[in-house]
C-alpha cells in the first residue's frame, strides 16, 4: 500500500515541493479526492440496491466522480490549494442542488452530513479563509433548499413542516461545528508544520555551525599539538639525562591527553550526524590483542600491575572487522583498568566461538583488581559525560565520553558492550561482536609495522608551509636516514617535482595560494613519472569526509596532525608497498 501511495505521489510530483505545508495541502487534494470517489461509489451500489435500477441520481453522482477523478490528476501540473478546495466545495453544492432541486427534494437527511462536511475539507486544503467561505456558501445552499421545500413541497411525500425545519436548524448546527474543527485544528496543524519546517532549518544551520566551529577547532589545536608532541617525540628518542627526559615525557603525556579529548569531541560529533562508517578488513585478531595489551603493559608496570593478554576458543586466522575502531574500544576499556587499579593485575581476554558458515561470536573480556564500580553508577557510566562517582574528574582526568563512544562503536559494529561484574574484587567489561572470517588471509594488512624497516635513502619531498609543523618532520625524516627536501607552498613543490625524482610527496592541505588538494591534482596532470608518485595527505582536518575528498583528488593515503614518528612511518611503508603491489 505503501508503495502505490509513494509511486501516485512522485506521479503527482509532490516530493518535488519545496515547502512541507503545500505539499500536505496537495497531498489533502488528492486523499480527500479519493475518499470522495470511494464513498460515492458505495452510494450509487447502495442505491442501485435501492431502487433496483439506474436513477438520475447514479448520473450526477457519476459526473462528481469523474471530475473528481480527473482533479487529482491536475495535481500533477498545477498546484493552488485555493482552487481546488473552492473547485470540491463548488462541485459539493452543485452536485446537492442538482439532486435535489428537480424533485422539489429539499433538505434530505442524506443531504446534511455531506454539505457539514465542506468546511472541514476545504480548510484542511487551504486553510481558514476558504473554509469560512465555504461555511458561508453551505448555509446558502440550506436556506435556499429550505426555501424550496417550503413554496414547492415535493410530491413524493407529505409535507412536513417540523421536520424540514429540523433538518435546516440541524444541517446548520453542523456547518458551524465543521467550520469551528477546520479554524481551530486545521489551522493549528499547518501552524505546527511550519514550526517544524523552521525549528528543523535551524537544526540545520545549527549543525553546520556546528560543523564548521568543530572543522576550525580541530585545525586550529591539532596544528599546535603536532609541534608539542611531535618534538617530545624526537626528543625522546634521543639521548637525554633522566630528569629532562621525565620532563619531556610529562610534556608528551599532557599533549596526548588533550588530543585524546579532541578526538573524543569529533568522533562523538562524527557518530551523531551518522557520518562515521565502519570499514571492515581482514585483521588478525591475536596480533591486535597482543598490540593493544603490549601498549599498556609499561604503564601497568609503572603502578606495579601485572597486565596480561589471553586468547582461548575458536579464532579465525583472519577476521572481518574495523580493526581501528575495534583496537580504539579495547584500547579504552584497558586505559580506564589500568587507570583505575591500584594494585594486581588488568587482563584483555577473547574467547572465540565459531558458529559455522564462516561466521564467530568474539568476547572480548578486560579485567581488573580495582575497587569496583558503586551499584547505583553502573547504569551511569555509558552516559556521556558521566564518569561515576564525584570527583572522578577531578582524580584521573577525562571528559566522561570513552565509554559512551565505545558503546556507540559497539553498536555500529553491530555487537554490544556493557560491564559483566563490578563488586571490591574489580570489575570486567564485555564487547560482543559477531564477524566474518576472511576468505583471503594474505589480505590482512597490519597498520602495526615493525620499527625496524628501513627507510635511508628514501627521497621524500615535504609540501608544508607551518614551521613548527615543517621541524617535526624533518626530525622524524632525519631519524629514519631519509633524504627530505621542503616546499612552502603548491608551485614550489611542482618545480621541486619537474626537477627531480622523488619517491613518495608528504602533503599538506592547507597552503597559501595554492591548496595541497589542487598540488594533488596539478601533479597527477604532470608529464613523466611523476605524475604517479604516491602522495600523503598530512593535515590537521579530521572532519567526516575529509579522507574521501583527499582521496578523490589523487592522493594516496591519509594521516592527521598531530603526527608520530610511528603513525607516520606505518603510513609511508604501507603507501609505498601498496604502490609496489599495483
Amino acid at each position: 500500500m505503501k508503495s502505490w501511495v509513494d509511486a501516485y505521489e512522485r506521479f503527482l510530483r509532490i516530493p518535488d515541493i519545496g515547502s512541507q505545508v503545500l505539499a500536505a495541502r496537495m497531498r489533502a487534494v488528492w486523499i480527500i479526492g479519493l475518499m470522495v470517489v470511494v464513498t460515492q461509489i458505495c452510494n450509487m451500489v447502495i442505491m442501485w440496491v435501492s431502487y433496483g435500477r439506474w436513477t438520475y441520481d447514479h448520473t450526477i453522482v457519476s459526473i462528481a466522480i469523474l471530475t473528481v477523478l480527473t482533479s487529482m490528476q491536475l495535481v500533477r501540473w498545477y498546484k493552488n490549494e485555493v482552487f481546488y478546495a473552492v473547485f470540491y466545495a463548488l462541485l459539493m453544492i452543485g452536485a446537492v442542488l442538482s439532486s435535489a432541486v428537480p424533485d422539489h427534494a429539499g433538505i434530505n437527511s442524506a443531504v446534511v452530513p455531506f454539505l457539514a462536511l465542506g468546511p472541514v475539507m476545504t480548510g484542511y486544503m487551504a486553510g481558514r479563509r476558504v473554509a469560512l467561505w465555504t461555511c458561508a456558501a453551505t448555509v446558502m445552499t440550506f436556506c435556499f433548499l429550505y426555501w424550496v421545500s417550503l413554496s414547492h413541497p415535493a410530491a413524493m411525500a407529505p409535507y412536513d413542516y417540523t421536520r424540514e425545519t429540523n433538518r435546516f436548524a440541524q444541517g446548520i448546527f453542523a456547518v458551524f461545528i465543521s467550520t469551528g474543527i477546520a479554524v481551530l485544528i486545521t489551522e493549528g496543524l499547518y501552524a505546527m508544520l511550519e514550526v517544524m519546517r523552521e525549528n528543523v532549518r535551524r537544526a540545520k544551520s545549527a549543525e553546520a555551525v556546528k560543523s564548521e566551529f568543530l572543522a576550525t577547532m580541530s585545525h586550529e589545536l591539532r596544528t599546535p599539538l603536532n609541534g608539542v608532541i611531535g618534538l617530545t617525540d624526537a626528543l625522546l628518542a634521543g639521548s637525554l639525562p633522566a630528569h629532562e627526559r621525565r620532563i619531556t615525557d610529562t610534556i608528551r603525556q599532557s599533549g596526548e591527553s588533550l588530543l585524546l579529548i579532541l578526538n573524543d569531541l569529533l568522533d562523538l560529533s562524527k557518530i551523531e550526524a551518522g557520518k562515521l562508517a565502519i570499514e571492515a578488513r581482514p585483521t588478525d585478531l591475536r596480533d591486535l590483542v597482543r598490540f593493544v595489551t603490549d601498549n599498556w603493559r609499561e604503564n601497568g608496570a609503572a603502578k606495579g600491575l601485572l597486565v596480561s593478554a589471553n586468547v582461548t576458543g575458536e579464532i579465525p586466522v583472519s577476521a572481518l572487522i574495523d580493526d581501528l575502531r575495534l583496537r580504539q574500544i579495547l584500547q579504552n576499556l584497558m586505559s580506564n583498568a589500568v587507570k583505575f587499579t591500584t594494585e594486581g593485575q588488568v587482563s584483555l581476554h577473547l574467547h572465540g566461538v565459531n558458529r559455522g558458515g564462516g561466521r564467530y561470536a568474539l568476547e572480548f573480556r578486560v579485567t581488573d583488581t580495582g575497587k569496583g564500580i558503586p551499584d547505583g553508577q553502573v547504569a551511569q557510566i555509558f552516559d556521556k559525560f558521566e564518569q561515576g562517582e564525584r570527583g572522578t574528574s577531578r582524580q584521573f582526568g577525562g571528559t566522561g565520553l570513552g565509554l559512551p563512544i565505545c558503546r556507540m562503536l559497539a553498536q555500529l559494529m553491530g555487537g554490544s558492550i556493557g560491564v559483566e561484574r563490578t563488586g571490591p574484587a574489580g570489575s570486567t567489561f564485555l564487547l560482543s561482536l559477531k564477524v566474518n572470517e576472511a576468505e583471503d588471509d594474505d589480505a590482512a594488512v597490519d597498520d602495526v609495522y615493525d620499527a625496524a624497516d628501513n627507510l635511508t635513502g628514501l627521497r621524500v619531498l615535504v609540501a608544508e608551509d607551518n614551521e613548527v609543523n615543517r621541524l617535526v618532520v624533518s626530525e622524524f625524516l632525519k631519524a629514519w636516514g631519509v633524504d627530505a627536501d621542503f616546499a612552502h607552498d603548491g608551485p614550489a613543490c611542482l618545480e621541486r617535482l619537474a626537477s627531480r625524482d622523488y619517491d613518495i610527496v608528504l602533503m599538506d592541505k592547507h597552503m597559501p595560494g595554492m591548496s595541497g588538494m589542487e598540488t594533488a591534482q596539478a601533479i597527477r596532470k604532470m608529464d613523466g613519472p611523476m605524475a604517479q608518485i604516491p602522495i600523503v595527505a598530512v593535515t590537521a582536518d579530521a572532519m567526516p569526509g575529509e579522507r574521501e575528498a583527499m582521496l578523490a583528488a589523487g592522493m594516496n593515503e591519509f594521516i592527521t596532525k598531530p603526527l608520530r614518528a610511528e603513525a607516520l612511518k606505518a603510513v609511508i611503508l604501507r603507501t609505498l608497498k601498496t604502490r609496489a603491489a599495483a
